[in-house]
């Protein structure tokens, strides 16, 4: 049985990948900033026993994600960078740039993903088929960028999957894959309810996905399905 840790765990996408795993005999490692507002997250929990845990894992903070880290003994095969934050407001145009919103995004989108890498490289490096998933979006794509809005978003997916390039050149010798991955325009808080999708419909191709993904893709970038091409940096 193989074991996945993901971030943001408590809602949306995080939450519809998490109950998509579980019920497909993965052990998952729930993660969420904040444990005591994770109720269907508990609930999931409860009813599939040690088959999911949630975890305390803020990944702004580099002592909740080392304490994280420190808890769980034993491996994990793969991890679901899922963690993320999109500002509300001040992100329309230069002139109206909220920098501390910028900030922000940053240390969640981008940094957060690098601690949560740091720290569980130990656990990734006792399994037999160690993969990690970086949940990007096309608007993070330098090269499909076509207007303007959404800037400290779509700058903060473009420095991730610059990281997720470079880590999979680091990576690659000791066997660890790393994909940036997009699950989709989803409804949920982040993506609204005009999205063309559903969190379920979304996890369910991320679950395939997430059993398909080997080094032949190491350091791309792919659409929610596994698939390359799609997306370009």
């Amino acid at each position: 049985m193989e074991s996945v840790l993901i971030t943001g765990a408590n809602r949306g996408i995080g939450y519809a990948l998490a109950k998509a795993l579980v019920a497909t005999d993965f052990r998952v490692f729930a993660g969420c900033r904040k444990t005591e507002n994770a109720v269907s997250l508990k609930k999931l929990g409860a009813a599939h026993g040690d088959l999911l845990q949630v975890l305390p894992l803020d990944v702004s903070s580099d002592e909740s994600v080392a304490a994280a880290a420190h808890t769980l003994e034993g491996r994990v095969d793969i991890i679901v960078n899922n963690a993320g934050v999109m500002p509300e407001r001040g992100d329309e145009k230069i002139t109206s740039i909220d920098f501390d919103h910028f900030r922000d995004t940053f240390e969640i989108n981008v940094l957060g993903c690098a601690r949560v890498i740091r720290s569980f490289l130990p656990h990734l490096r006792r399994s037999n088929r160690p993969r990690i998933l970086n949940l990007s979006s096309g608007l993070g794509s330098i090269s499909e960028r076509d207007n303007f809005s959404y800037y400290a978003y779509a700058v903060s997916k473009a420095a991730l999957n610059m990281l997720t390039r470079s880590l999979a050149f680091e990576l690659a010798p000791e066997g660890i894959t790393i994909v940036a991955i997009s699950p989709g325009w989803v409804r949920t808080d982040m993506g609204g309810d005009d999205a063309s999708i559903s969190a379920e419909e979304s996890a369910s191709a991320l679950v395939e996905a997430i059993q398909g993904i080997g080094p032949n893709l190491n350091g791309q970038f792919l659409d929610r399905f596994g698939h390359a091409g799609k997306y370009v940096w």
